[in-house]
């Protein structure tokens, strides 16, 4: 048995090909834990330590609520490395698979969230690379989390060795479990995409519907399946077999963009069915909902609203219907009943607004590549964030030659249409205790006022390029020597944003769109420079 220092092994979970699995304490926190060890036989091989580190590393910079959270690693006396995980009671995919009392709808339930926890991953640039049953768990409320990023771990460390200032790769080796595996796969880990993930999903999702893969599959099968009365009441199951077979299509250009679009499409075949306790059924009649419209998933309820996904049938698309109790408002009715008339590429569509006595009703558009605040722990390159921050910057200024003041700018209500291609959300909303601190993204003891977006500009650019929060002292930016490689230009007018004298920060935010669309010109003419050899 290990001896870890602050923690109480209490038995072993289970084994992989690499590394070991143990129950434990936390003595510090007195709270159950799960400890991954790489196995002893594997230590002296370096590409594999190298491989352990990174997975850590990888899962450590997801924060999804259907991934299990890395939250300590180290050396164990015995010299091994280790990596520290919380400690979710649950039971595995493939324990579930024989099972006959999971109905349809906890199917896709669990499948929507396996879809929700891989595509995060994807918009993080990390390919899981070995989706299978065995690599899900599902805990006894029937939360789903996607587990094992080894393989991924592999890929990264094994990309490039540098020897002796000369990059040469590493001789091919073929990584994942042959059932699930896409075809290209089986060429090398290196010709593995987020594609190849997207078949081995399709792969999983048939053996959990069906029962069987593909290749073991009969007409009978599908007979079966399509006579069973209980799935009968789901009108769109039918298509389920369609929706496989192309992701496990041969040639991977062929399979499903993403696969974000796969759980759009589960969206559809559920029809809502697959969730549990939510307030849509009480509020929508009363809330005067289109009676049409129908509920698909709820993104968030807490004490002063709820936003839904729905599907307008009528436009054949996609709506966010977002409620706010009264108490709870700001200046949000007037700022959104302004934005049904506005039309600007980065700020998300509102398409209608209601209120009754009890809440204020917004119908907006559905952004599906996540927020901001998902894409923090990634590394960008000037030039990602020039873009984005142009794209920020003009948003404001569109919004305040309106009048519309944010004041509530923070990473998490901006959203991404496409992997870069940002829109603001949520004008005029109040702060609240839900979700992450937003004092960071607010000066102190200051008014809401354009200038006040401005330093939350500022912000949420020196997070983007940083990886963390500026830290303001008497004497100035505490911090602000981790700016000391950028551009002067761009440097300068970030802090210029951060000012805490309102009296001297940058003044308007198309100011700060022109300067970045000039460093974004220039970063262009410098790359184009650099490839001609200039």
């Amino acid at each position: 048995m290990q001896t870890i220092p602050g923690y109480h092994i209490k038995a072993q979970l289970g084994e992989g090909g690499m590394a070991k699995v143990y129950l434990a304490i936390q003595k510090s926190l007195d709270r159950q834990v799960a400890i991954k060890v790489l196995d002893a036989s594997l230590n002296q091989d370096d590409l594999i330590q190298k491989q352990f580190e990174q997975e850590s590393v990888l899962v450590a910079q997801l924060n999804h609520p259907n991934i299990i959270q890395v939250i300590d690693k180290g050396v164990s006396d015995e010299k091994l490395p280790y990596f520290v995980m919380l400690y979710i009671k649950s039971v595995s995919l493939e324990t579930i698979l024989p099972r006959t009392d999971v109905n349809l709808g906890r199917k896709l339930d669990i499948l929507i969230q396996l879809c929700s926890a891989l595509a995060y991953a994807h918009r993080n640039g990390i390919v899981h690379r070995d989706i299978k049953p065995a690599n899900v768990l599902v805990d006894y409320d029937g939360r789903a989390y996607l587990m094992d990023f080894g393989i991924a771990g592999y890929f990264t460390a094994n990309k490039q060795v540098v020897t002796g200032g000369n990059e040469r790769q590493e001789p091919e080796i073929i990584m994942g479990t042959s059932a699930y595996m896409a075809p290209e796969q089986r060429e090398g880990i290196s010709q593995t995409s987020y594609l190849s993930d997207i078949y081995s999903l399709g792969v999983l999702i048939h053996e959990f519907i069906y029962g069987v893969t593909p290749l073991q599959a009969t007409r009978q099968t599908y007979q079966s399946f399509n006579n069973d009365p209980a799935v009968s009441k789901f009108a769109q199951a039918n298509k389920l077999q369609s929706l496989i077979e192309q992701c496990i299509q041969p040639v991977p250009a062929q399979r499903p963009i993403s696969v974000e679009n796969i759980r759009q499409q589960l969206l559809l075949i559920a029809q809502g069915k697959h969730l549990h306790t939510n307030r849509w059924g009480v509020e929508s009649t009363r809330d005067n909902i289109p009676p049409n419209y129908t509920l698909l998933d709820v993104l968030k309820e807490n004490p002063f609203g709820a936003t839904y996904l729905v599907n307008d049938p009528n436009r054949q698309r996609f709506l966010v219907i977002k409620k706010q109790s009264l108490d709870h408002l700001g200046n949000a009715p007037q700022f959104a009943a302004k934005l049904t008339q506005i039309q600007h590429p980065h700020i998300a569509r509102v398409y209608g607004t209601g209120k009754n006595p009890r809440v204020f009703i917004i119908a907006m558009e559905y952004l599906p590549g996540g927020n901001l605040q998902e894409r923090l722990s990634q590394t960008l390159n000037i030039g990602q964030c020039l873009v984005l921050a142009q794209q920020l910057a003009n948003a404001l200024a569109c919004a305040h030659s309106y009048g519309l003041i944010h004041g509530n700018l923070r990473p998490s209500n901006i959203l991404f249409a496409e992997k870069n291609h940002l829109k603001l959300t949520d004008f005029g909303f109040p702060p609240h205790s839900y979700g992450e601190d937003t004092h960071w993204y607010h000066p102190a003891n200051e008014s809401v006022s354009t200038a006040t977006d401005i330093y939350a500009m500022g912000v949420i650019l020196f997070q983007l390029i940083t990886n963390e929060l500026p830290t303001n002292h008497w004497l100035g930016l505490k911090n602000r020597w981790k700016l000391r490689k950028l551009p002067t230009t761009l440097r300068k007018n970030i802090l210029h944003m951060l000012q805490t004298n309102p009296k001297k920060r940058l003044k308007t935010a198309e100011q700060a769109a022109n300067i970045f669309t000039v460093l974004q010109g220039n970063q262009k003419t410098y790359v184009l420079q650099k490839m001609a050899g200039n």
